[in-house]
């Protein structure tokens, strides 16, 4: 098929619709060296990008490009698609499901175990986490320990804290049935990696130990919202039990480390799942992760990057040269497989190192 897929940053999901033999047409607010290499044509999406301006550019792209389809990435989850068939959550599920307050009231009803979500700091239990009521990457997020501290702006909501280990599971659904095909550890302010604060730093697959409980609470989630296509659930493991997160109607960002472990390409069962097929169940073949760079200083990329990776096949989300780079802002990713765990994340951690050094970032 011919599609063309929209987000703020679509690699992960453009280069798996590609390797699974479809022809692609791609637009976000990046264009890396390999999203261009796995798309037919490459648009930059300006920046800010607001849903509104997202979907007149949309409807423009579709009209030029005639695709069969849109797939609408990361942060594009609500945009309106006019007179095409669009493969993802229907915008006004994907705006309730994303907004944090409501699923917390979602969850508490059906029974799973979630996080004292409010909107006010009246009933606030401190140590709290304040974040913003709707985003992901963990970025707006922080962690405050007393009432002098605690500043409510618009759009944020208060969680209680809780200890424990962040996790996920991706997980495959048609509206009324899911499938879990891999749960992973998430790497989650990893300073070996410059991330600050609670910033979504990278996944390891599989989670180990397993946990089946969580698996099998992600699909139960998954099948009560009727949710389509692929979709998250984000849990915290602590000692009283896993503890729901948030779910993310959307491509996950553990796209690349599900398919390095279990070689299962998404982005066709995202697509077969709106023809109410469901994949077989996944056993991770392989331990795989993958890790974001985050710049600890301002930095333009130069030419010698492109000469220095070109034959590594462990770095993706390559920058253009004459990029500029904020501090703490993404850089590039590194990728890895080994044996178990302890090899992957050594990888990782030494190749980020690597990565940083070839960047000056």
């Amino acid at each position: 098929m011919k599609f063309l897929i929209v987000g703020y940053s679509v690699r992960h999901i453009a280069c798996s619709a590609a390797r699974s033999g479809h022809e692609v047409f791609a637009a976000d607010c990046f264009c890396d060296l390999d999203l261009e290499g796995c798309a037919k044509d490459v648009i930059l999406l300006p920046q800010p990008l607001n849903v509104e301006q997202a979907e007149r550019l949309i409807q423009t792209y579709v009209e030029e490009f005639s695709p069969e389809a849109v797939v609408l990435g990361p942060g594009l989850e609500e945009a309106r698609v006019r007179g095409i068939l669009v493969l993802n959550n229907p915008p006004d599920k994907a705006a309730l499901v994303s907004d944090k307050l409501w699923l917390a009231g979602w969850l508490e009803k059906r029974g799973f175990p979630f996080i004292y979500t409010h909107e006010s700091t009246e009933s606030a239990r401190f140590p709290v986490v304040i974040k913003p009521r709707k985003g992901a990457g963990g970025v707006g997020c922080k962690l405050v320990g007393s009432a002098a501290d605690l500043k409510l702006d618009e759009g944020m909501i208060v969680q209680d804290w809780l200890d424990g280990k962040p996790a996920s599971v991706s997980v495959i659904g048609n509206g009324y049935d899911s499938l879990a095909i891999a749960s992973n550890e998430q790497l989650i302010g990893a300073a070996w990696a410059g991330a600050i604060g609670f910033r979504y730093s990278g996944n390891i697959t599989p989670l180990e130990p397993p946990l089946p409980e969580i698996t099998e609470m992600a699909e139960e989630i998954v099948s009560e919202l009727g949710l389509m296509g692929s979709n998250g659930v984000d849990f915290l493991l602590t000692k009283r039990g896993p503890v729901v997160v948030e779910v993310n109607p959307r491509f996950q960002g553990s796209l690349d480390a599900v398919e390095l472990s279990t070689g299962t390409n998404i982005f066709n069962a995202h697509v077969e799942a709106f023809d109410d097929i469901l994949p077989e169940k996944p056993l991770p073949r392989k331990v795989a992760g993958r890790a974001i760079l985050f710049a600890q200083r301002s930095v333009k990329i130069g030419d010698e990057l492109t000469g220095w990776i070109k034959d590594l096949d462990w770095i993706t989300d390559v920058p253009r040269p004459g990029t500029e780079i904020n501090k703490n802002d993404p850089v590039a990713s590194v990728l890895a497989i080994g044996k178990d765990r302890e090899e992957v994340l050594r990888l990782l951690i030494e190749r980020t190192d690597m990565l940083r050094t070839a960047t000056k970032s």
